[in-house]
């Protein structure tokens, strides 16, 4: 006896979570989509008209839709299948439940549910206890790197100012450079394992904490033919450790350096948001970041650099977020970048 078919309300089917069901059918070894709706495929930027009628392949890219394909024939066979998959920056599992009928697989019905937050959560984790044994190895040969280091640097610079021979003062200033490398690289470490020792913390202006910076970094300005603009609100004091603040700003700023190309302007502002809070703004006119890179941006030993070693924004934001503030950064390829850091001129213990 054949039933007629009745209607689906997907909202019944997924009460509690953004997502869309869908169906499919094989016709000459293509597997045809007969239904799709949902709340979740237009957060994908996916219009249903899109699927109904169609192949994986009319609608995704052919790897994409060819590792889809093989689910959906295993589906086919009479086998539930359950999967992740990604599209457009969110994450969704997804389940397909063939509909036999006198032992033949007449229907596959397919439901798809949006678990980003849970995913990117995850993702947090993962990072949280990279981070650990990060710290855990920093604890454990950081001094132990220095100590040497330490000794070779100095017998590096009395054999450099004690040589005549320009060739051998070439070759010594480069060794010099990457052993003060190293010991920037063993300081970021150390930092990751102890992130609040030696916290200083005490009431400064903040305009005149970014003026030593900027006089510091000056020939390094002068010799990329930087120009610096500043729009300060010079009245901001708040409390914090300066030490910090200061190798946050030279991280930025250095960053800021780097990424300019014809246009070399920098724009730093100090102004009050609120009350409590006060915010700092680096933009760069630069090459941006592309939309991959960003999500990928504050993670540990991800750099874009040929020279970096993925600690420096992480290491920028454990010290943001040790003063109780935040940092996020807004870039777009070919257009530049704009860092806001969000500080509170109190912290609360």
């Amino acid at each position: 006896m054949k039933t007629s078919p009745t209607h689906i309300n997907y909202r019944d089917l997924i009460p509690r979570q953004k997502g869309f069901v869908f169906k499919f059918e094989k016709k000459e070894e293509h597997f045809i989509h007969t239904f799709s709706e949902g709340d979740f495929l237009t957060t994908l930027g996916i219009d249903s008209t899109w699927i109904k009628g169609k192949t994986l392949f009319d609608f995704l890219p052919k790897e994409i839709a060819k590792q889809k394909n093989e689910f959906y024939e295993q589906a086919w066979r009479g086998t539930p299948v359950n999967y992740e998959g990604q599209m457009n920056g969110y994450y969704y599992i997804a389940s397909l439940n063939p509909m036999v009928v006198n032992g033949q697989t007449v229907e596959v019905n397919g439901t798809a549910i949006d678990i980003t937050t849970e995913k990117e959560n995850e993702i947090k984790l993962r990072q949280m206890e990279k981070l650990s044994l990060v710290g855990e190895l920093a604890a454990g040969i950081a001094h132990e790197i220095r100590n040497p280091l330490t000794s070779i640097t100095g017998f590096t610079q009395i054999i450099n100012e004690s040589i005549q021979d320009p060739s051998l003062k070439g070759y010594l200033e480069i060794m010099l450079d990457e052993l003060e490398r190293i010991n920037n690289i063993v300081s970021e470490f150390m930092f990751i394992a102890k992130p609040a020792e030696g916290f200083i913390c005490k009431e400064i202006n903040i305009g005149t904490l970014i003026s030593s910076v900027l006089f510091f970094m000056k020939p390094q300005f002068n010799m990329n033919s930087v120009n610096i603009t500043l729009d300060f609100d010079s009245s901001i004091t708040a409390f914090c450790d300066p030490n910090q603040i200061k190798q946050v700003l030279i991280n930025l700023l250095q960053n800021a350096v780097e990424a300019t190309s014809t246009n070399k302007n920098i724009e730093i502002s100090l102004k009050n948001e609120s009350e409590n809070y006060f915010s700092i703004k680096i933009r760069d006119y630069g090459s941006g970041i592309s939309k991959e890179r960003q999500k990928r941006l504050f993670e540990p030993f991800y750099t874009t650099k040929e020279k970096g070693t993925g600690l420096g924004l992480m290491v920028c934001k454990r010290i943001i977020e040790n003063h109780h503030g935040t940092i996020y950064i807004k870039t777009q390829q070919g257009e530049g970048t704009v860092v806001t850091i969000l500080l509170p001129k109190k912290m609360n213990n």
